[in-house]
């Protein structure tokens, strides 16, 4: 049986003249924690947006949980029938740098719209579910609350059980703690780092060096659309094959 969540074989992006991914081909597995680091303008945000089809690739195969969402087909590439693609893209979630949350819902709503609206699900056992995920993420008084009255890191933790309440196979983070102020960071890598210990499959774009190889079982550096290594975080951090890495990692060491 196949392990893996994620496949992402030889993808390559463009944006006109620009490459933003070239060639990267990179399996996760099912609870696996990935930690993707790299300079700004690396491919890494790029690479998490092809995996939930908020960026169409220009070349390459993308499967979730086995099933193709994208292929390469006579030197292009063939994406599924729109309803094929949105049931696979419901097994992903998304954390976004920004929230993203709809400001004109209360807490609660935020995190039940997409189960009720998209999925179909029950209201009722919708609601009773987003409750708990409040109740884990320590924001169960804010349920009644508008984004407008909360925190950056308490927007945050509601955009996490916002995707948690879609039940995905896997969670991606684009930079979740790097639209906060230092001192509420760590509230919010707090919640992440529960996730990975309960066994969530995730993929986590970060600058948060210390975090990314305390939770993280493997780590991938991007440079320039590329995957140029990658490794279990002790290896990557201590013993770094790469003079790019090597490079990289020296403000942190």
């Amino acid at each position: 049986m196949n392990n893996h969540i994620v496949e992402l074989l030889d993808i390559h992006k463009c944006y006109g003249d620009v490459v933003a991914l070239d060639g990267v081909t990179l399996k996760v597995d099912r609870g696996e924690h990935v930690a993707i680091i790299g300079s700004s303008g690396s491919g890494k945000s790029t690479l998490l947006r092809c995996i939930n089809h908020l960026e169409v690739i220009d070349r390459g195969t993308i499967r979730i949980n086995g099933s193709a969402l994208a292929e390469t087909h006579n030197g292009g590439v063939r994406y599924r029938k729109e309803a094929a693609i949105r049931q696979l893209i419901l097994q992903t979630a998304m954390v976004f740098q920004h929230f993203n949350l709809f400001g004109h819902l209360t807490c609660l709503d935020n995190i039940t719209i997409a189960p009720v609206d998209i999925k179909k699900e029950d209201p009722r056992e919708v609601r009773e579910r987003a409750m708990d995920l409040l109740r884990m993420v320590g924001l169960e008084s804010k349920a009644k609350a508008y984004p407008s009255q909360l925190s950056g890191g308490q927007k945050q933790r509601v955009a996490i059980a916002r995707a948690l309440a879609m039940r995905p196979s896997i969670l991606l983070f684009d930079e979740p703690t790097s639209a906060l102020d230092p001192e509420i960071t760590g509230e919010v890598l707090r919640v992440i780092r529960d996730l990975a210990a309960q066994g969530y499959t995730m993929v986590l774009v970060t600058h948060e060096m210390g975090f990314a190889r305390d939770v993280a079982d493997r780590i991938v550096f991007m440079d320039q659309g590329k995957i140029i290594e990658e490794g279990h975080p002790d290896q990557v951090f201590d013993s770094p094959a790469s003079e790019r890495l090597g490079l990289f990692l020296q403000p942190v060491s």
